[in-house]
């Protein structure tokens, strides 16, 4: 009887192995296929059961997952997905380390898709999804691609370095207030928004920030999801003033009435210094001790203008994802690998250095219109011509993500308490 069941015993542990061996060598099968354990489980249980990926898929709150890789936790994993039909062609990521993007490969013979990316875990990005269908015509027997913009997102590696004061407490507060400029230099009327300090007191010295594209930056910490174009510029300084680590700052929010125009007009500086800024310290009755003028993308070339023009009155640059490689003449730079000197850059590198001071950032994944590099060469030019410069660049795009995460870097440069 004991040798019955030993036998027994052992061919179930032998079935058990048997087993066991044959499901990892198809996971070693798949794994080319399927580069991670999280697709490979996908891919297997849809070989079980074809709706576990619908099942998958819509309990996606975006369509991608970011795993930390345990042997180097330094790096991640993004795995994208995306559904689509019998009129797909391919999918395709942008968005992130790989500039060209990403295919998408067909998981099985199903509806869904992926395409797995490797990340620094501290890496924060904005994301897009196009699908390319292939859609046959009547009159011939050639097909004709279709292009469909089907998702935006965010990826926020697992240490990417995110800032708390983007988010209300209890002593934050937006309270704006509105002016209108009949302005002589841009033709017009122009309104700004003024942020005062809970402390403001008329009569006083105070700093002042200039921020261009001033319309993304006026608005509350839950304006719109993260992928969108908009800073709580608002709640970021209420914040580092109620923890007392910057000294009282007046924000001037510029409002943009033609973006593509305003910002590379050679009447801007002028408006923004003799008019804008001589209006709210005349209005509130403050004395500026530092002015600084911020922008993003276009708006920073339009601050570093702004100073580099009036640098009796503006003190400090705070630059992020600036746009320097306009010429603003016939021969214009083709964006990507720009052949001409930018017009702000020769300025800088050809005039007696000036009594301004430059915080720039830029993410090391803006590489679209030459931003890394005409940053980089910015920066080159400031320090040798005896600039103080803070520098900086981190892994992510060009994107307001970015932007009212690192913002505040900038304002503790420049107004540390």
């Amino acid at each position: 009887m004991k040798w019955i069941f030993f036998a027994i015993s052992f061919a179930f542990f032998i079935n058990i192995s048997t087993d066991a061996n044959a499901n990892a060598e198809l996971r070693e099968q798949i794994k080319e296929e399927y580069p991670t354990e999280k697709l490979i489980e996908i891919f297997l249980a849809y070989k079980k059961d074809e709706t576990s990926l619908s099942k998958f898929f819509d309990s996606l709150q975006e369509m991608h997952i970011v795993e930390r890789d345990l042997e180097n936790p330094e790096f991640s994993t993004v795995t994208y997905f995306a559904k689509g039909s019998t009129l797909t062609d391919y999918f395709m990521q942008s968005g992130g380390p790989d500039f060209y993007g990403l295919r998408f490969k067909q998981i099985g013979d199903s509806d869904y898709y992926y395409c797995v990316q490797r990340i620094p875990s501290n890496a924060w990005f904005n994301y897009g999804i196009n699908e390319f269908k292939k859609i046959s015509t009547e009159t011939t027997a050639f097909y004709k691609t279709e292009i469909e913009h089907v998702f935006d997102g965010s990826v926020i590696g697992p240490d990417a370095p995110l800032s708390q004061n983007v988010f209300h407490n209890s002593d934050t507060r937006v309270v704006l207030e509105q002016i209108s400029i009949e302005s002589k230099y841009m033709n017009s009327a122009r309104d700004v928004f003024v942020y005062l300090p809970k402390t403001y007191e008329p009569d006083n010295s105070y700093n002042i920030l200039i921020q261009l594209d001033g319309e993304n930056f006026a608005v509350n910490a839950s304006y719109d999801e993260q992928w969108k174009g908009w800073t709580p510029l608002p709640t970021i300084l209420d914040n580092l003033h109620s923890q007392q680590k910057i000294t009282p700052v007046i924000a001037i929010f510029v409002l943009n009435k033609d973006r593509s125009k305003d910002l590379l007009n050679g009447a801007f500086p002028s408006f923004v210094v003799k008019e804008v800024l001589s209006t709210v310290t005349r209005k509130y009755q403050v004395e500026p001790k530092k002015v600084v003028i911020s922008g993003p993308s276009r708006a920073a070339y339009a601050a570093a203008s702004t100073a580099f023009l009036h640098s009796e009155k503006v003190n400090g640059v705070l630059s992020q994802s600036g746009s320097f490689y306009y010429t603003l003449q016939k021969k214009e730079n083709w964006p990507i690998y720009p052949k001409f000197e930018g017009k702000i850059l020769k300025e800088y590198m050809d005039a007696e250095t000036l009594p301004i001071d430059f915080y720039i950032d830029v993410g090391l994944y803006d590489l679209g219109l030459a931003r890394v590099g005409t940053n980089r060469q910015f920066r080159d030019i400031l320090k040798l011509k005896g600039y103080e410069v803070e520098y900086r660049e981190y892994n992510g795009g060009h994107a307001h993500l970015n932007w009212r995460h690192s913002i505040s870097d900038g304002l503790l440069y420049f107004f540390l308490n």
